[in-house]
């Protein structure tokens, strides 16, 4: 398949066990990809609370993540804090064969 427009090649779907993570970057951003029930998730990989850039080694709950910091936690599918306050980026993923897909940040 095609690269889809607008979108960069990040990971193998396989190289993602479930419930895990990978940091990867798409264009100047970090990324947390998180393996969830057979789905991908990408958000940002910087905590909006101190700038932390480790939500990739958070602690997964359900679809959420708490950054291993501070204890902020973060919804997977919208970005929004679930304790604390504040959201990280999300990104469209495609996830094709074995291949994923992430959504590259307007301007880039």
């Amino acid at each position: 398949m095609d690269t889809p427009s607008g979108f960069i090649r990040v990971a193998r779907f396989s190289e993602i066990g479930e419930r895990r993570s990978k940091k990867v970057v798409v264009g100047d951003d970090e990324v947390a990809l998180w393996r969830v029930d057979g789905r991908i998730f990408a958000i940002g990989n910087v905590c909006a609370h101190q700038h932390f850039s480790a939500l990739h080694a958070g602690i997964l709950s359900g679809h959420t993540v708490t950054c291993p910091m501070h204890g902020w936690t973060y919804s997977l599918e919208t970005g929004k804090a679930t304790t604390g306050s504040g959201i990280v980026k999300t990104y469209r993923v495609i996830v094709e064969d074995d291949t994923v897909y992430c959504e590259q940040p307007a301007g880039r």
